[in-house]
Formats: structure tokens, C-alpha cells, sequence
């Protein structure tokens, strides 16, 4: 099953494609409130970053499955929207005046994220997973016989019943080399489970700055030499 968002939880979660509404089913759109650290990108810098984005739209795609590269490419510009300001009250722009940067280092943060949450799933099951991939037969009928058919004489009566389910889904998403969920509350757990996409975008735009700060402090420092 592939990965796309909980709309109900703002989870990253195997329950529901992401689809976002045509223009005419909009609504008000939910109000960001002002931040003096908030990073900003200019027009000009959506129109230069755009080429890089489309690479990165292409890479979260893969990543979330269901959710397509327009769907994607909408979550961008709401972002970039939220962040459009006059350059002459745009304290980065010295360091990236078309904002390209800044777009960069946002979803390189986010997908990231989406990457070390597959990760950390994949070590959690590696052990189940070689089970599977050794038992005497099939591996996805030895996965349905232990984790979901307690009639079966490979069952396992000691998990609980969710984490079985859990652990069935997973581990058939990775045998058949398609997407694990990536709100797994069993594999996560260790980490702090999972994050919400509201934690994992004030991740990235914590990134952005930092990345700019950093820019900021290299170019003083070039200055002062």
C-alpha cells in the first residue's frame, strides 16, 4: 500500500490519498501567524528555484506514493506564498537574493525527514524480514499465516492484534519493494514516533534558516578578512 496523508491527524499515514481541492472548492485558507525568524522568498526567487523543485517534487513523489507530482507542486506554492516579501525587508537576501536556496534547503529538510522515518521502519523490521525471506515457504504466506490467520500453525498468539496488523503490512510492503507506512506507531516509537506533517514543516523551515544564517555568518566573516 502506498504512503499518503492522514488529512484527520496531519499524519503521514497509509489511509488516505492526498487530493487537493480544484479552485473552486477552496476555502478560507488558514491564516500564518507573523514570525520576526520567519524566512522569506521573494517572486523572483520562485520563478529561478522552480527547475529545482520539480527534481525534488519528483524524488517526494516516489517517497509518497499516491501523491502525485501536481499535488506536490501545490504544497510548494502554498509554502512559497506564505514567504513572499519586499526584498528590501528580506534580511537573506545578501545571501540568496532569488531565494533558490532557501526552496532548497526546505524540501531537501523534508525530505530527509521522509527518509530517515523509512529507515528507522526498515531496521525496526529486519529482523521479521529475514524471517520471512527464510522460511520454508512463501514468504507472504508465512507473513498472513503468522501475523493474521491464528489458525495457521506459524501464528503468533503473544503480539497484540494491532501490532500484528502492523507488522503484516510492513513487512508486505517490503517484500513486494512498495511503500512502508510511514506513521508506524510500534516502529517509531523509540524515536518519538511519528511526526505530524505540521512538525516535520517547522523542521524544515528551522533548517532554512539555519543554512541562511550560516551563509550570513560566512559572508561577515569574508567581509572582516
Amino acid at each position: 500500500m502506498d504512503v499518503t496523508l492522514n488529512p484527520l491527524t496531519r499524519q503521514i499515514s497509509a489511509l488516505y490519498t492526498v487530493r487537493f481541492a480544484k479552485p473552486e472548492e477552496k476555502k478560507s485558507e488558514v491564516a500564518v501567524p507573523p514570525n520576526s525568524d520567519q524566512v522569506t522568498i521573494s517572486q523572483e526567487g520562485i520563478k529561478t528555484a522552480s527547475s529545482r523543485v520539480e527534481t525534488l517534487a519528483n524524488r517526494v513523489a516516489i517517497k509518497l506514493g499516491t501523491m502525485t507530482k501536481a499535488d506536490f507542486m501545490e504544497q510548494v506554492k502554498q509554502w512559497q506564498s506564505e514567504h513572499q516579501t519586499p526584498l528590501e525587508v528580506d534580511p537573506y537576501y545578501s545571501v540568496d537574493p532569488d531565494g533558490s536556496i532557501a526552496t532548497k534547503a526546505y524540501f531537501e529538510s523534508y525530505l530527509g525527514q521522509l527518509q530517515e522515518a523509512e529507515r528507522t521502519i526498515k531496521d525496526y523490521y529486519s529482523d521479521s524480514y529475514q524471517e520471512a525471506v527464510s522460511a520454508p515457504i512463501n514468504s507472504l504466506a508465512f507473513i498472513s499465516g503468522k501475523y493474521l490467520c491464528d489458525w495457521s500453525n506459524y501464528f503468533d498468539p503473544s503480539m497484540p492484534a494491532k501490532e500484528r496488523q502492523w507488522t503484516h503490512h510492513q513487512l508486505w510492503a517490503m517484500l513486494t519493494d512498495t511503500h512502508v507506512a510511514l506513521n508506524d506507531p510500534y516502529a517509531l516509537a523509540a524515536s518519538g514516533g511519528p511526526k505530524t506533517v505540521d512538525q516535520m514543516d517547522e523542521i524544515a523551515r528551522q533548517a532554512v534558516k539555519d543554512k541562511l544564517d550560516s551563509l550570513i555568518k560566512e559572508r561577515q566573516a569574508s567581509t572582516v578578512k
